[in-house]
This record gives C-alpha cells, sequence and structure tokens, in this order.
C-alpha cells in the first residue's frame, strides 16, 4: 500500500510538473516536417542552392529584387500545409518577416507539447529536431530568443493563428498583444 501512495504521488508531481519530459515522436516528427516543408516553399535557408524552387517571387541577378509582402507569403506557405494533421493541435508555426520577406520558420509547440520547439536548419543537415526551449544548448536558446522577438513582432505570421501562443514564451508575463 505504501508503495502504491508513493507512486500515486509521483505521478501527481509529474502531471503538474508543466511540459512533458518528452515530445511524442510522432509529434517530433511532424513538428520538423513541417519546418522544413516551410523553408523549402519559402526559398529559406540553402534550398534555392540546392535547386529547389521557390514560390515567392524575389526578382533575380538580372532583376530588380522585390520585396515580398505578409500576404505573399501566407499564400506561399499555405500550399506546403498540407497534410501536416497536428497543426494547430499540438504546435503552431511561426514566420518572422523583415521589410524583404520571411526571414525565417519555427515551430512552437501547444497542449501536450508545449515547452517544446523547432526552428529552421540548413537544408545539407540531415536532422533538425525539436527541443526544449528552456533547455541550456545553444539551439534551445536561440528558439527561445526567436520565440520571444516573434511574439514582440506584429509582423510575424502565425500559422494557423497566433491566438494562445504567446502566453508561454519563456520570460514573459503576459500574452503581447
Amino acid at each position: 500500500m505504501p508503495v502504491m501512495i508513493a507512486w500515486m504521488l509521483w505521478a501527481a508531481a509529474q502531471a503538474a510538473a508543466g511540459p512533458v519530459a518528452k515530445l511524442p515522436v510522432p509529434v517530433a516528427k511532424e513538428m520538423a516536417a513541417a519546418v522544413v516543408a516551410l523553408n523549402r516553399v519559402l526559398g529559406l535557408e540553402s534550398w534555392p542552392a540546392q535547386g529547389v524552387p521557390s514560390c515567392l517571387d524575389r526578382g533575380g541577378l538580372e532583376a530588380t529584387a522585390k520585396d515580398v509582402s505578409a500576404e505573399d507569403t501566407k499564400k506561399c506557405a499555405d500550399t506546403a500545409l498540407d497534410g501536416f494533421s497536428e497543426l494547430g493541435k499540438s504546435y503552431v508555426i511561426g514566420i518572422p518577416m523583415a521589410g524583404i520577406g520571411p526571414v525565417t520558420v519555427f515551430a512552437i509547440g501547444l497542449g501536450g507539447a508545449e515547452g517544446w520547439g523547432a526552428y529552421s536548419c540548413d537544408a545539407t543537415r540531415p536532422k533538425c529536431p525539436p527541443t526544449k526551449l528552456d533547455g541550456p544548448s545553444k539551439q534551445a536558446k536561440r528558439l527561445a530568443d526567436r520565440y520571444r522577438r516573434a511574439c514582440a513582432d506584429k509582423a510575424t505570421i502565425w500559422l494557423p493563428s497566433r491566438e494562445g501562443v504567446c502566453g508561454a514564451v519563456p520570460g514573459n508575463k503576459q500574452e503581447t498583444p
């Protein structure tokens, strides 16, 4: 009986501890795949150098460079997101924008995946796995910083929406408008 009580107390403490200690494999794989799919279609990281065309028109070497709007970026991104069943349930996508167009792509966990995220990595890397936002690694610190900055910038595109995303930013006390 004391063992059963101890186990129940341990289980309750784990449930109250917050974000999951390990991201479920299907969610982790989908989150990373969504980031890669968006990088490819938006022409971010080194995908254009790999011969992968972007659906965004940024101009060319012989033409004047073109700025890409948030509307064009969202339309383009939407073409790459079919089949990602956990999008909006287990994670959202953030696309920070600069004056010339999208800068990067990252995913932030929701619900049972809260506290986890994944961000862009070079097309030549074999994997870009999700990481804990509060982890000690350089990757985790970069992701948490990008997340914080994206929440503070109204120009960031959130897919499927921003709703309920920025309240959990490490270091934030409340939702950023």
